[in-house]
């Protein structure tokens, strides 16, 4: 009795090991296209989930070097109407689901499709889709995403 409890034991953390390792090696935050202004001072990103189980919670974000910027905006919208890149979001709050990213969630299986993909593709019922929208007083190279999915912690750095 004590050694299949052992076995049983070793299996489940075998099983755990490799399941966090699984989960290191293919995390599940994806991004899609990344809109600009051409100085780059506000920047949307396209981001999704590509796991069929479990949310995202995006904890924090920094640009470029580890910096905090000043306007940070999550758009909530539908692959109908897309996303809209503005610096001020009281013009079109009424038209589009904005808020602060820390409150949503990203959900399963809404990983941003490329617009080939989504031409050829026979379903034609929009889909949620998630923008995270910058604004800062100087030019935008790089987004580092820290972000939890299952009590674990990942980064992800997206080049603009």
């Amino acid at each position: 009795m004590k050694k299949i409890f052992r076995y049983v034991v070793f299996v489940l953390i075998l099983l755990f090991v490799s399941i966090i390792g699984f989960l290191k090696l293919n995390p599940p935050l994806t991004h899609g296209s990344i809109g600009t202004t051409e100085d780059k001072q506000t920047v949307i990103v396209a981001l999704g989930n590509k796991s069929l189980l479990g949310s995202i919670q995006i904890t924090d974000v920094s640009i470029n070097n580890d910096q905090q910027p000043k306007n940070i905006k999550m758009q909530v919208s539908d692959s109908k109407k897309g996303f809209m890149i503005t610096d001020t979001y009281a013009l079109v709050e009424d038209a589009y689901a904005i808020n602060e990213y820390e409150t949503i969630p990203l959900a399963p299986d809404t990983s941003p499709l490329a617009s080939k993909a989504m031409a050829a593709s026979p379903d034609t019922s929009p889909t949620t889709i998630y923008g995270l929208s910058i604004t800062e007083e100087s030019s935008i190279e790089s987004i580092k995403l820290t972000y939890r999915f299952f009590g674990l912690i990942f980064f992800k750095t997206i080049q603009v």
